[in-house]
Protein backbone atom coordinates (compact mmCIF):
# COMPACT_ATOMS: atom_id res chain seq x y z
CA UNK A 1 0.00 0.00 0.00
CA UNK A 2 2.58 2.67 0.57
CA UNK A 3 4.96 1.99 -2.66
CA UNK A 4 1.34 2.32 -4.36
CA UNK A 5 0.49 5.55 -2.69
CA UNK A 6 4.91 6.85 -2.91
CA UNK A 7 4.37 5.60 -6.62
CA UNK A 8 1.17 7.76 -6.81
CA UNK A 9 2.96 10.67 -5.72
CA UNK A 10 5.85 10.77 -7.74
CA UNK A 11 3.68 10.27 -10.69
CA UNK A 12 1.56 13.26 -9.79
CA UNK A 13 5.10 15.11 -9.31
CA UNK A 14 5.99 14.38 -12.91
CA UNK A 15 2.71 15.65 -13.78
CA UNK A 16 2.45 18.58 -11.84
CA UNK A 17 6.19 20.03 -13.12
CA UNK A 18 5.44 18.47 -16.87
CA UNK A 19 2.31 20.84 -17.01
CA UNK A 20 4.40 24.02 -15.29
CA UNK A 21 7.84 23.76 -17.81
CA UNK A 22 5.04 23.30 -20.76
CA UNK A 23 3.36 26.33 -19.29
CA UNK A 24 6.49 28.43 -19.03
CA UNK A 25 7.47 27.19 -22.84
CA UNK A 26 4.04 28.60 -23.74
CA UNK A 27 4.05 31.51 -22.37
CA UNK A 28 7.80 32.27 -23.59
CA UNK A 29 6.86 31.22 -27.25
CA UNK A 30 3.76 32.96 -27.39
CA UNK A 31 4.54 36.04 -28.30
CA UNK A 32 6.93 35.21 -30.81
CA UNK A 33 4.56 32.98 -32.49
CA UNK A 34 2.41 35.77 -32.74
CA UNK A 35 4.57 38.25 -33.81
CA UNK A 36 5.85 35.88 -36.33
CA UNK A 37 2.18 34.94 -37.73
CA UNK A 38 1.25 38.74 -37.59
CA UNK A 39 4.44 39.52 -39.73
CA UNK A 40 3.26 37.20 -42.42
CA UNK A 41 -0.07 38.52 -42.72
CA UNK A 42 1.41 41.84 -43.34
CA UNK A 43 4.16 40.42 -45.76
CA UNK A 44 1.21 39.04 -47.58
CA UNK A 45 -1.11 42.20 -47.53
CA UNK A 46 2.18 44.33 -48.68
CA UNK A 47 2.63 41.90 -51.68
CA UNK A 48 -0.98 42.31 -53.26
CA UNK A 49 -1.66 45.70 -52.68
CA UNK A 50 1.76 47.10 -52.79
CA UNK A 51 0.66 51.17 -52.58
CA UNK A 52 -0.65 50.94 -49.05
CA UNK A 53 2.27 51.98 -46.23
CA UNK A 54 -0.52 50.49 -43.70
CA UNK A 55 -3.35 47.71 -43.34
CA UNK A 56 -5.92 48.68 -40.96
CA UNK A 57 -8.70 46.11 -39.60
CA UNK A 58 -12.32 46.93 -41.41
CA UNK A 59 -14.51 48.29 -38.89
CA UNK A 60 -18.60 48.15 -38.69
CA UNK A 61 -20.06 44.82 -40.04
CA UNK A 62 -16.53 43.68 -41.39
CA UNK A 63 -14.94 44.14 -38.24
CA UNK A 64 -13.25 40.95 -37.13
CA UNK A 65 -15.90 39.50 -35.03
CA UNK A 66 -18.65 40.36 -37.92
CA UNK A 67 -16.54 39.44 -41.05
CA UNK A 68 -17.61 35.79 -41.14
CA UNK A 69 -21.22 36.01 -40.50
CA UNK A 70 -21.42 39.44 -43.04
CA UNK A 71 -19.74 37.80 -45.82
CA UNK A 72 -21.64 34.67 -45.39
CA UNK A 73 -25.12 36.11 -45.63
CA UNK A 74 -23.79 37.90 -48.62
CA UNK A 75 -22.15 34.83 -50.64
CA UNK A 76 -25.16 32.93 -49.50
CA UNK A 77 -27.48 35.45 -51.26
CA UNK A 78 -24.91 35.33 -54.57
CA UNK A 79 -26.27 33.46 -57.49
CA UNK A 80 -23.55 31.68 -57.67
CA UNK A 81 -22.89 28.73 -54.87
CA UNK A 82 -20.07 29.63 -52.76
CA UNK A 83 -21.05 27.04 -50.14
CA UNK A 84 -16.90 26.04 -50.01
CA UNK A 85 -15.76 29.47 -50.00
CA UNK A 86 -15.02 31.41 -46.84
CA UNK A 87 -13.93 34.69 -45.99
CA UNK A 88 -12.25 35.17 -42.72
CA UNK A 89 -10.44 38.85 -42.86
CA UNK A 90 -11.20 41.76 -44.63
CA UNK A 91 -8.40 44.82 -44.22
CA UNK A 92 -8.14 48.34 -45.82
CA UNK A 93 -4.21 49.33 -47.61
CA UNK A 94 -3.94 52.70 -47.08
CA UNK A 95 -1.44 55.30 -47.86
CA UNK A 96 -1.35 57.97 -45.02
CA UNK A 97 -5.02 58.71 -44.82
CA UNK A 98 -5.84 57.85 -48.23
CA UNK A 99 -7.71 54.67 -48.96
CA UNK A 100 -5.51 52.15 -51.69
CA UNK A 101 -7.14 49.51 -51.75
CA UNK A 102 -8.81 46.49 -49.73
CA UNK A 103 -7.47 42.89 -49.00
CA UNK A 104 -9.89 40.41 -48.73
CA UNK A 105 -8.32 36.74 -47.33
CA UNK A 106 -10.53 33.56 -48.95
CA UNK A 107 -10.29 29.69 -47.68
CA UNK A 108 -11.48 27.67 -50.37
CA UNK A 109 -12.65 24.46 -48.90
CA UNK A 110 -12.89 22.77 -52.36
CA UNK A 111 -9.38 22.14 -53.13
CA UNK A 112 -8.28 18.93 -54.94
CA UNK A 113 -5.61 18.32 -51.83
CA UNK A 114 -7.86 20.57 -49.15
CA UNK A 115 -8.03 24.15 -48.12
CA UNK A 116 -6.49 26.49 -49.90
CA UNK A 117 -5.68 30.02 -48.24
CA UNK A 118 -4.60 32.86 -50.01
CA UNK A 119 -5.42 37.14 -49.72
CA UNK A 120 -6.11 38.99 -52.73
CA UNK A 121 -5.89 43.02 -52.99
CA UNK A 122 -8.56 45.04 -55.16
CA UNK A 123 -8.11 48.68 -55.66
CA UNK A 124 -10.60 51.05 -54.72
CA UNK A 125 -11.52 51.31 -57.79
CA UNK A 126 -11.99 47.94 -58.32
CA UNK A 127 -8.89 47.01 -60.12
CA UNK A 128 -7.48 43.42 -59.16
CA UNK A 129 -3.98 43.87 -57.87
CA UNK A 130 -3.11 40.81 -56.98
CA UNK A 131 -2.96 37.49 -55.00
CA UNK A 132 -0.43 35.68 -52.46
CA UNK A 133 -0.88 32.01 -51.11
CA UNK A 134 -0.83 31.60 -48.00
CA UNK A 135 -1.35 28.11 -47.68
CA UNK A 136 -2.35 24.99 -50.40
CA UNK A 137 -1.10 21.53 -50.27
CA UNK A 138 -2.45 20.41 -53.64
CA UNK A 139 -0.56 18.18 -55.85
CA UNK A 140 3.03 18.50 -56.50
CA UNK A 141 4.08 19.20 -59.92
CA UNK A 142 0.31 20.17 -61.18
CA UNK A 143 -1.88 21.91 -58.60
CA UNK A 144 1.09 23.37 -56.73
CA UNK A 145 1.93 25.28 -59.59
CA UNK A 146 -0.64 27.77 -58.63
CA UNK A 147 1.76 28.80 -56.35
CA UNK A 148 5.09 28.19 -57.94
CA UNK A 149 4.22 29.40 -61.14
CA UNK A 150 3.30 32.85 -61.45
CA UNK A 151 1.72 32.71 -64.75
CA UNK A 152 -1.86 31.17 -63.66
CA UNK A 153 -2.53 34.10 -60.89
CA UNK A 154 -0.56 37.00 -62.97
CA UNK A 155 -4.09 36.30 -65.30
CA UNK A 156 -6.07 37.85 -62.69
CA UNK A 157 -4.32 41.12 -62.39
CA UNK A 158 -4.79 44.75 -63.76
CA UNK A 159 -8.38 44.30 -64.65
CA UNK A 160 -11.90 45.22 -63.25
CA UNK A 161 -14.06 42.58 -63.86
CA UNK A 162 -17.14 41.45 -61.47
CA UNK A 163 -16.31 37.53 -62.30
CA UNK A 164 -13.94 35.49 -63.98
CA UNK A 165 -14.34 32.28 -65.55
CA UNK A 166 -11.41 29.36 -65.99
CA UNK A 167 -11.31 28.04 -69.27
CA UNK A 168 -9.59 24.66 -70.75
CA UNK A 169 -9.01 25.50 -74.28
CA UNK A 170 -5.83 27.74 -73.73
CA UNK A 171 -7.56 30.73 -75.10
CA UNK A 172 -8.36 32.81 -71.72
CA UNK A 173 -5.73 35.57 -72.97
CA UNK A 174 -7.99 37.49 -75.11
CA UNK A 175 -10.67 38.32 -72.51
CA UNK A 176 -10.46 39.91 -69.21
CA UNK A 177 -12.47 37.34 -67.30
CA UNK A 178 -11.25 34.27 -68.78
CA UNK A 179 -8.35 32.42 -66.89
CA UNK A 180 -6.63 29.76 -68.56
CA UNK A 181 -6.45 26.70 -65.97
CA UNK A 182 -3.67 25.23 -64.68
CA UNK A 183 -2.34 22.24 -66.99
CA UNK A 184 -3.85 19.08 -65.48
CA UNK A 185 -5.26 20.88 -62.61
CA UNK A 186 -9.11 22.49 -63.22
CA UNK A 187 -10.00 21.57 -59.85
CA UNK A 188 -7.40 23.58 -58.55
CA UNK A 189 -7.60 26.58 -60.89
CA UNK A 190 -11.64 26.42 -60.42
CA UNK A 191 -10.95 26.47 -56.87
CA UNK A 192 -9.29 29.63 -56.82
CA UNK A 193 -10.62 31.06 -59.10
CA UNK A 194 -14.33 30.60 -57.08
CA UNK A 195 -12.55 31.89 -53.67
CA UNK A 196 -11.17 35.11 -55.66
CA UNK A 197 -14.91 35.72 -57.04
CA UNK A 198 -16.18 35.25 -53.37
CA UNK A 199 -13.95 38.09 -52.80
CA UNK A 200 -14.99 39.98 -55.23
CA UNK A 201 -18.91 39.42 -53.94
CA UNK A 202 -17.38 41.36 -50.62
CA UNK A 203 -15.88 44.06 -52.69
CA UNK A 204 -19.01 44.93 -54.91
CA UNK A 205 -20.54 45.18 -50.96
CA UNK A 206 -17.72 47.71 -50.11
CA UNK A 207 -18.06 49.67 -52.71
CA UNK A 208 -21.37 50.16 -52.92
CA UNK A 209 -21.05 51.63 -49.20
CA UNK A 210 -17.77 53.83 -49.95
Amino acid sequence: MKKIIKDACILFAITLIAGILLGIVYDVTKTPIANQNEKAKQEAYKAVVTGADKFESFGGKYAEDKVAETTKALLDASSADYSKDEITEVVVGKSGSTVVGYVITVVAHDGYGGDIKFSVGISKDGEYLGTSILSINETAGLGMRAKQDPSFLNQFNGVNVDEYKVVTDGTGTSSDEAIDAIGGSTVTSKSITKGINAALVIYADIAKSE
